[in-house]
């Protein structure tokens, strides 16, 4: 008499043969998978525009808003990779192009920029000297990274930038004429000079309401002692809402 148990327990040929089929079949995904991980394609450096508040593209950095005793000033451009972090520092390769600057090479100097170890981040540092030439017009030095040992240069986008530089007063992008009026050099001199801010970024109202009052106390000041208002640049009293 046939055993009823032992024919459900064995296998048939042709369920052994799908599950045979089906393991071979995950074999090359496994493989693909495997190599994925193991893939390097090395790292890429680039700008952080994001990062930078003066400008995206651009900035622009003024000797005449710093004392005079100030004869040099360090802008700092952060960076950052993509790809893996190493257990070493690795240094950025950094150009200028001179097609595009104008800014003497006596005025700059690229300082060492870094990736630290263990990290994702890194700073492009350029020191920039003051000099009687930026009194008559703005200097520009656009930077470039470039390919090194360590990295290959990211995205085109992200791989320049632009710095301008000056020692006379231009109106800041947070100048408001709703609490100072209209713009003049010698108005934001003589804010800078009684004050101290030059920057007006997020400023809070009581803080507006102090430059405002300290200024005018200034030009009544100026009023009695002189017998006029105080004239800025193109002879038009200086004068505060």
């Amino acid at each position: 008499m046939m055993n009823l148990n032992s024919i459900k327990t064995k296998p048939s040929m042709k369920r052994i043969y799908l599950i045979g089929l089906f393991a071979l079949s995950l074999m090359p995904l496994a493989c693909k998978k495997a190599g994925l991980i193991a893939y390097d394609n090395g790292s890429r450096i680039s700008i952080y525009k994001d990062g930078i508040a003066d400008g995206r593209d651009s900035l622009l950095r003024s000797f005449a808003v710093m004392k005079e005793e100030v004869l040099s000033d360090t802008v700092e451009l952060p960076l950052r990779i993509v790809g893996p972090k190493t257990a070493h520092e690795r240094e950025v390769s950094v150009r200028v192009n001179p097609e595009k600057s104008s800014l003497a090479a006596s005025d700059y100097e690229i300082l060492k920029s870094v990736v630290p170890a263990d990290s994702y981040e890194g700073i492009l540092e350029v020191k920039i000297n003051r000099s009687t030439a930026m009194k008559e017009k703005d200097a520009r030095i656009w930077l470039e990274l470039q390919d090194s040992k360590d990295f290959e240069v990211g995205p085109k986008e992200l791989a320049s930038y632009l710095i301008k530089v000056n020692d006379y007063l231009t109106k800041p992008a947070s100048w408001q004429d709703v609490r100072f009026g209209e713009y003049s050099q010698t108005k934001y001199s003589l804010i800078i000079r009684e004050t101290g801010y030059s920057d007006f970024t997020a400023m809070h109202p009581e803080v507006f309401m102090f430059i405002v009052g300290k200024c005018n106390n200034v030009l009544r000041k100026y009023l009695a002692e002189n017998g006029h208002e105080m004239l800025d640049e193109n002879k038009v009293p200086v004068r505060f809402p």
